[in-house]
């Protein structure tokens, strides 16, 4: 058996700049499992790794052509440099769809990686996911889900949009988010076959209470508190992202 993997939410955020190499190195040094970022398409269709939409201005990522965007942001990642490190250092990816009209992109380049069974599309546009699935049925995607829903809810979405797994995005709905789902919500997702990535948290207690519930993964700008914190955890196990988020 693994145990809860450890995601690093756009890296080892917490002490670096988000989605960076910086941050995506330090994610592997402590531990990660896993990189989830961001990807939108440049004008010139350049996939980059970037958080916010804008990038000069009220300029969009999306109304530039990538050098301007490289230029505005001298650390800028590219996705198709991303993937071919991840494969190099043996580290999975969880690639957010920031702008969904770059989804067929996304998935294009993804079936082509000689890394895509380590690699999973995820987003909140659940047509977007399904245009991926739908042209690369063995690409792995994850539903992600801002608002808190029954998990009967959860599972009618992911099956509707054809996802492998669903992401409940819920760090923000509660003092303590851990409280939103219990052992049998986690039954449920998992009768139905979809595997579970928890929203990102740095707080210790939630962490412990999120690797109590068993989901396969948990996002954190703090991967080596989450890593410290799994493997003393003896009960922490889960099929884990690397096996198929």
């Amino acid at each position: 058996m693994t145990t809860v993997q450890v995601v690093a939410h756009r890296g080892s955020s917490d002490a670096h700049p988000d989605n960076s190499w910086m941050a995506f190195e330090a994610a592997r040094a402590e531990g990660a499992e896993a990189i989830e970022c961001d990807v939108q398409r440049t004008r010139d269709g350049v996939l980059v790794i970037r958080h916010d939409l804008a990038i000069i201005g009220n300029r969009l990522v999306a109304e530039c052509a990538a050098a301007e965007v490289e230029t505005a942001d001298s650390g800028l990642v590219r996705l198709a440099d991303l993937l071919a490190w991840a494969q190099r250092v043996g580290i999975g990816l969880l690639l957010e769809l920031k702008d969904p009209a770059c989804a067929i992109a996304v998935g294009d380049m993804v079936v082509m990686s000689p890394w895509r069974e380590r690699t999973i599309v995820a987003g909140f546009h659940g047509p977007a996911l399904a245009e991926v699935k739908a042209r690369a049925s063995q690409i792995r995607t994850s539903l992600m889900m801002g608002t808190v829903v029954a998990p009967e809810d959860l599972v009618r979405l992911a099956v509707a949009y054809g996802a492998d797994g669903v992401h409940p995005c819920w760090e923000h709905r509660s003092p303590h988010p851990h409280r939103l789902l219990d052992a049998n919500a986690i039954a449920k997702l998992r009768q139905a076959r979809l595997a579970i990535t928890l929203w990102h948290e740095e707080r210790e207690s939630e962490l412990r209470a999120l690797v109590a519930l068993r989901p396969d993964a948990i996002c954190t700008n703090t991967p080596a508190v989450l890593r410290h914190i799994v493997d003393g955890h003896p009960t922490a196990t889960a099929e884990g992202l690397a096996a198929g988020c």
